[in-house]
């Protein structure tokens, strides 16, 4: 049973979440990127890979406001990212909801201005439309009703009770706990652009025997040294043409 990541992998999302970082940050309503710091908006595209729950995207955005005229090129090594985060009082589910809100609020203001930040990725999401898998199961950090909207508007056909989202800073962890206590599969595969959150996985489920199989989307928000890592710690590493080839033969 092959289980989907969302965002990076599925839609291309990261110019609506970095405007909507900046709402949060501000507490303003802005509806374009135009509106944004050019070099704050392009740092926070080159250093997006970082982000692990959505709640820690405003964290970033806030870095990036700060340095992003003295230091427009910079990229972010795990570490400093790390120390970036430590210094945030507020726990990440709070912050998450936060998020969310903020993100329905630029949705009730422009709709329109909202989805058409976001993307598809292609050619996945027509080999999906067109070969629509009998149990389409996502994992995701997105809400529910952002991924339920935005699958909806691009005409990709998903049963709301197969979306385990991040609402409420619920993790992929438990999200994947509640998706083999339903399914009852004898293995699964799993993939995601982030190897940070397939390596939690792994540590998490595949402790005593291997579970859950590991997929590293290289077309997602990732960072440099990320396909290397996913090598070394034994996950698939597949491109776009490869995934693409494997969907339309399945």
């Amino acid at each position: 049973m092959l289980i989907f990541d969302y965002d990076g992998v599925l839609l291309d999302s990261v110019r609506e979440i970095a405007v909507t970082a900046y709402n949060m940050l501000k507490g303003t309503v802005v509806t374009r990127l135009d509106q944004l710091p050019q070099n704050a908006l392009e740092l926070f595209l080159r250093n997006r890979f970082h982000v692990q729950p959505i709640g820690d995207a405003p964290v970033l955005m806030k870095w990036c406001l700060a340095v992003g005229e003295s230091d427009p090129g910079k990229l972010l090594n795990p570490e400093e990212y790390d120390e970036i985060l430590n210094q945030v009082d507020e726990p990440v589910a709070a912050r998450t909801s936060r998020f969310f809100e903020t993100r329905n609020l630029f949705k009730t203001k422009d709709l329109k201005a909202w989805t058409e930040l976001n993307a598809p990725v292609q050619p996945i999401w027509q080999i999906m439309i067109e070969k629509p898998a009998e149990e389409l199961v996502l994992l995701t950090n997105k809400n529910r009703d952002a991924t339920i909207s935005l699958s909806s508007h691009f005409g990709l056909r998903i049963s709301d009770g197969n979306i385990y989202s991040g609402d409420h800073g619920t993790t992929k962890i438990d999200n994947m706990t509640q998706i083999m206590q339903r399914f009852r599969r004898p293995a699964y595969a799993f993939i995601d652009d982030s190897v940070k959150n397939l390596r939690e996985i792994d540590l998490h489920f595949n402790r005593q025997e291997k579970t859950i199989s590991l997929i590293f989307a290289t077309w997602g928000y990732t960072g440099p040294d990320d396909a290397r890592m996913a090598e070394e710690y034994g996950y698939q590493v597949v491109t776009i043409k490869e995934f693409a080839e494997k969907l339309r033969a399945s």
